[in-house]
């Protein structure tokens, strides 16, 4: 076209190439393409060009040695380097050697185009000073402001990058998305609202919100006209009238999940397009992160059900240990409540609870069934439970925690306990948590050599071993359980 930029793109991709030629050709660019440095040189002594878009890594002739040759002979070209191995220490080698700009592969078309608008536009005011001679930052690579510039957007990017990898549940990427959000633009406000599938119109179901002002934090800048404009277009939305601020759509499977919200710039600047494509960024971490998150807390849910379903199996076989794992796993869970636990650690003891004497699938019906007392050899065989059942679900991967209470539930206090003789405070806590519940359940149930006893003697009893198989703390603490506040255990069918 006629008057438009023309902007030659270089990589030995020819998939990339063709993108871009598409992409950049809508865009009303004339474009050339070459597939690497030598071939660009060639078409730089030919034809005049407003910009030039050059991957990193490419044979014959590398982008970084294009762009050094580029530079003796156009100083005043802009050169946008592309990789797929970005680094910091990368992006400051190409600003150093006089690149206009540093994206990342995979590439965004959005980000491209962004670049490309900056050295595109007004191409001359930029190059020249207000003498008319070249300015020194376009001219001299060694100039600091894009170099700074280019350095802190890799910071903001790698800080995006970093920000969901130790986050483990949904609730917690909420709050890190609308933290990170608001330190990467210097906003004093951020938001992030949950919306409801089901409702009519959109409405929240949910609101994240962190700010200076937490009041503040908890409105919106859409009223309902905007957001079923963003609900229906699900594009970011950068207001620079009114009350500035950014608002990007959240999607995951290209549906839907909530708006992220960023406003009040700490430094009262209007908020850019950069900072706009930075919070897309990372709003598709944040959205990448919930749907692994919830894929895993699928497919843990689903294992656990299976587990739980070969425990019920188990005990089925035996009508005295019927429904023995789910009380076990009431009774530790109000007691690790007592004892001063989060919901973490009550959730890992509940699962443990269930899952502590998955190992006896791997006993024999002759001895786990066996209506009278055990030899010493049948005991010692029985007593391979829990180092079975921490093999089991040490192969699933997703027990960590729980693997090691399953292992210990039947460690001593005084160190005579089993499979490894720990004693005091080297048995894990949430074991000597499940160790009383499980013998105190297995204390008030029916044996086919004893009747269960009453409730009242089973506490005496454990009270009479506290110190010496029990941990005294967690002894006192299960009878205040279960005088004041006991739940309310599954019968024995």
């Amino acid at each position: 076209m006629e008057g438009s930029s023309r902007i030659l793109i270089v990589d030995d991709e020819p998939q990339i190439l063709s993108l871009l030629e598409v992409f950049l050709s809508s865009l009303e660019y004339t474009v050339r393409a070459a597939g690497d440095g030598e071939h660009a040189l060639q078409l730089l002594q030919r034809e005049p060009f407003d910009g030039v878009v050059t991957d990193l890594k490419m044979p014959k002739l590398g982008g970084l040695e294009l762009l050094r040759t580029i530079k003796r002979s156009h100083p005043l070209l802009p050169v946008i380097v592309m990789t797929g191995y970005p680094s910091v220490e990368t992006a400051v080698g190409a600003m150093k050697e006089g690149a206009a700009d540093f994206i990342t592969k995979p590439l965004r078309l959005d980000e491209l185009k962004l670049a490309l608008n900056k050295i595109t536009k007004n191409r001359r005011s930029e190059q020249l000073g207000p003498t008319g001679l070249p300015d020194p930052s376009v001219v001299n690579p060694g100039a600091s402001s894009p170099l700074h510039g280019k350095i802190k957007e890799l910071s903001m990017l790698y800080a995006i990058s970093e920000a969901f990898q130790t986050v483990m549940d949904t609730e917690a990427i909420f709050q890190r998305l609308v933290q990170v959000a608001r330190e990467i633009v210097g906003a004093q406000c951020s938001s992030f609202m949950v919306l409801d599938p089901e409702a009519q119109g959109a409405s929240l179901k949910k609101v994240q919100a962190h700010a200076a002002d937490p009041l503040r934090g908890t409105r919106t800048l859409l009223d309902d006209r905007m957001l079923g404009q963003l609900i229906q277009e699900r594009k970011p939305l950068l207001f620079t009238h009114g009350e500035p601020g950014i608002v990007i759509p959240v999607l995951i499977k290209n549906e839907l999940l909530g708006v992220l919200s960023v406003w009040e710039k700490e430094d009262h600047l209007p908020f850019t397009e950069d900072e706009m494509l930075l919070l897309l960024t990372l709003c598709r971490k944040a959205a990448l992160s919930i749907e692994n998150q919830c894929l895993y807390e699928s497919l843990y849910q689903s294992m656990l059900e299976t587990l739980k379903a070969l425990v019920t199996t188990l005990e089925a076989r035996d009508p005295y240990t019927r429904a023995h794992s789910q009380r076990v796993s009431l009774y530790a869970t109000a007691l690790a409540a007592k004892m001063g636990c989060g919901q973490e650690e009550q959730d890992i003891v509940k699962v443990a609870g269930y899952l502590h004497d998955i190992g006896k699938v791997g006993i024999c019906d002759a001895i786990l069934l066996k209506a009278g007392p055990l030899t010493p050899i049948e005991y010692e065989v029985v007593k391979t439970h829990p180092v079975i059942g921490e093999q089991i679900v040490q192969n699933l991967g997703y027990f960590t925690r729980e693997k090691s209470i399953i292992r210990h539930h039947h460690e001593s206090w005084d160190g005579q306990g089993y499979p490894d003789g720990l004693r005091e405070h080297q048995i894990p806590f949430l074991a000597r948590i499940l160790t009383v519940a499980d013998a105190f359940d297995a204390i008030t149930t029916d044996r086919p050599y004893r009747r269960g006893r009453s409730f009242k003697e089973a506490l005496e009893e454990l009270e009479r071993w506290d110190g010496i198989q029990f941990d005294t703390e967690a002894v006192v603490a299960f009878r205040h359980v279960m005088e004041k506040d006991r739940p309310t255990a599954p019968l024995v069918s």
